[in-house]
């Protein structure tokens, strides 16, 4: 299981960001390597996906500046990604997002999908006016025989 964290730092003020990403009708407008649109259907979102049809859940901490989306094929199947949204100062905000590997989704997918985030975090920052994105990077492997 592989779990890494994506945080970006903006120019821009805490709330306009927060709001802006605590409102789940905006999700196709950054996270456009995921959701290319939303259906609202019997009271539920779901997401249209490169992946197919998911079912999108979001709970926000305005105090907290969290917002844990939930994404799944049935209510009882969703997973977990949080992100974490906090002022730097009055006009930089930092905004982390925890990518977990979940369920049967393979090495490969879940790297496709980082390097998809990746993309994201970095349209954030253009939309928000520059920043500055921290990533994981995978540490060079060493030649057989030497640590």
């Amino acid at each position: 299981m592989h779990i890494r964290t994506v945080s970006i730092a903006v120019a821009a003020p805490r709330d306009p960001v927060f709001n802006y990403l605590a409102n789940l009708e905006n999700l196709p407008g950054w996270s456009t390597e995921f959701c290319e649109r939303l259906e609202l259907r019997q009271g539920r979102w779901w997401a249209y996906t490169p992946q197919g049809e998911a079912l999108v859940d979001l709970e926000v901490s305005a105090a907290t500046g969290l917002l844990d989306f939930q994404v799944g094929p049935t209510p009882d199947q969703m997973a977990l990604f949080p992100v974490r949204v906090l002022p730097l100062g009055p006009r930089r905000t930092l905004v982390s997002y925890t990518f977990i590997q979940q369920g049967a989704v393979s090495d490969e997918a879940y790297e496709a999908q980082y390097h998809a985030l990746l993309i994201v975090m970095r349209g954030l920052i253009r939309r928000f006016g520059g920043g500055e994105l921290h990533a994981f990077a995978p540490e060079p492997v060493a030649p057989a025989g030497r640590n």
